[in-house]
């Protein structure tokens, strides 16, 4: 446990830096999977209820911000 401690205390601040860029890149890439993956579900229960998924007259459109 002491070797794991001294190698985080011996990262410099840029190696922190980069560290905290890669994790923010994982969790971006993560969330943008996650909401693809629940827009396919969404059109294919349109698909399955006789709705056409590429129909843009609905009164709200959930993707909108």
């Amino acid at each position: 446990m002491e070797t794991v401690i001294e190698f985080v205390e011996a990262i410099p601040l840029w190696g922190w830096i980069a560290v905290i860029v890669i994790g923010a890149t994982a969790i971006e890439g993560i969330v943008k999977v996650k909401r693809m993956q629940i827009k396919h579900i969404e059109r294919m229960a349109k698909i399955e209820h006789g709705i056409d998924p590429g129909d843009e007259s609905e009164a709200y459109k959930k993707d909108e911000v």
